[in-house]
């Protein structure tokens, strides 16, 4: 099963920038868990740029749970959602895909 964590943010006006930080920071925490992630990815929208999404694979289930458990992740996602009027992370499994051309320039 391929299992992602999404974020859904909507930042406080004005502090777009500090919570890109705060978000580079929560992915170096997650980096020291003994199970990381894979990559993970922030996207803003263009349309209203105090709206952000995060979301990244995990190998599986019991590693989101690790990393949910871990002591450093409540202080870490806590400095995300200080910067947020909305904050909603999530867990999800992939149930379909579809395949592109080929790299994006």
């Amino acid at each position: 099963m391929d299992v992602f964590t999404l974020g859904v943010w909507r930042v406080r006006e004005g502090r777009e920038s500090e919570f890109v930080e705060a978000w580079k920071l929560l992915g170096e925490t997650f980096r020291r868990l003994p199970h990381p992630p894979g990559p993970g990815t922030l996207v803003q929208s263009l349309d209203d740029p105090r709206l952000f999404y995060s979301f990244g694979p995990w190998r599986k289930l019991e590693d989101v749970t690790e990393m949910r458990a871990h002591p450093d992740t409540p202080a870490a996602l806590g400095r995300l959602a200080a910067l947020c009027d909305e904050s909603k992370p999530g867990t999800f499994r992939v149930v379909a895909r579809v395949e592109g051309r080929g790299a994006m320039d």
